[in-house]
């Protein structure tokens, strides 16, 4: 039976946890060893900010056998899925029961990202689900990032400001391949909504770096619970601009361990420049999606009275 997860659940998930499969949906990080227990996930489970988290659980024998969690993303359009504890026949099951509860609520697509090699990639595909994108995760294993204290010329560093919006979208359409531009958004207002927000009680910061007025790259630096993690998107940025960045996302996270960086198979430049900097590729993740069709009542006509 999959039902969701209700607080009675408690002491069942707890007695359950260490019989279940381990996690294989990944965070944005991928280092992380979340837990549907840890602090962050259980204040969003019993505590639920503006909606934001669901869970479902598979019951055997009074025994929880599986469980599947979302949150939202940015907009109430998109949920990811970033806990998935179950073997490839349960995981069907739970993925389907994610769906029809997703377009009951008009949410249109729905983010998986497992790894590279999991058992589940199959059930997934069966579920619906489709990959659009590999990422590698980069730990750095360096001393630390250099101390530039201004950026190269003729560059500008500054915060991201919340008119950088349009700004930022075309810089991902120039960027990004058409695969995944079509699953994280084709307009503005999806991009917007399909975009991960992350836990919330992480750190992040946001950084653009400008050129002669134009926008050609943004920083995003993340940390939590120790590990740091960042991920630089960028268009007609030259090595040593590419190279200053890198370091500047080092400089933001010193202190933090591990110190990783996240980046997808089509930045050819970025990978080759982070194995020369002394970052270890650790980890691949699949990047999936599935589209949600969404029911809409027709217009029906009804006789007008004289």
């Amino acid at each position: 039976m999959i039902r969701p997860l209700y607080p009675t659940d408690l002491f069942s998930l707890l007695f359950s946890s260490k019989r279940m499969l381990p996690n294989q949906a990944m965070a944005w990080d991928s280092l992380s060893k979340r837990s549907p227990l840890s602090p962050q996930a259980f204040l969003e489970h019993w505590l639920p900010l503006r909606g934001r988290r669901h869970t479902w659980i598979c019951l055997e024998r009074g025994h929880i056998s599986g469980l599947v969690s979302v949150r939202s993303c940015s907009g109430p359009t998109a949920w990811q899925i970033d806990y998935l504890h179950a073997d490839d026949e349960r995981c069907l099951a739970l993925l389907d029961m994610v769906s029809a509860a997703a377009a009951e609520q008009g949410v249109r697509k729905l983010f998986l990202r497992l790894p590279l090699d999991s058992p589940l990639t199959d059930g997934a595909r069966r579920a619906g689900f489709s990959s659009y994108a590999t990422d590698y995760i980069y730990r750095y294993g360096g001393e630390g990032g250099q101390r530039a204290a201004e950026v190269p010329g003729p560059y500008l560093l500054r915060p991201r400001a919340s008119g950088d919006e349009y700004v930022l979208f075309d810089l991902c359409s120039a960027a990004l391949p058409i695969p995944v531009r079509t699953a994280e958004g084709m307009t503005l207002r999806e991009w917007q909504e399909t975009r991960d927000r992350g836990f919330w009680q992480e750190q992040r910061r946001e950084f653009v770096l400008e050129k002669q007025g134009s926008l050609v790259a943004w920083l995003r630096v993340n940390a939590s619970r120790g590990v740091g993690c960042f991920e630089i998107m960028f268009h007609q940025l030259d090595e040593d601009g590419l190279e200053w960045l890198v370091n500047y996302g080092l400089m933001c996270l010193d202190g933090k361990s591990p110190i990783v960086c996240v980046a997808s198979a089509s930045q050819e430049r970025l990978l080759r420049l982070l194995e020369e900097l002394e970052f270890e590729k650790v980890a691949q993740s699949t990047k999936m999606v599935k589209e949600l069709a969404i029911r809409i009542e027709e217009p029906s006509f009804m006789p007008v009275q004289a």
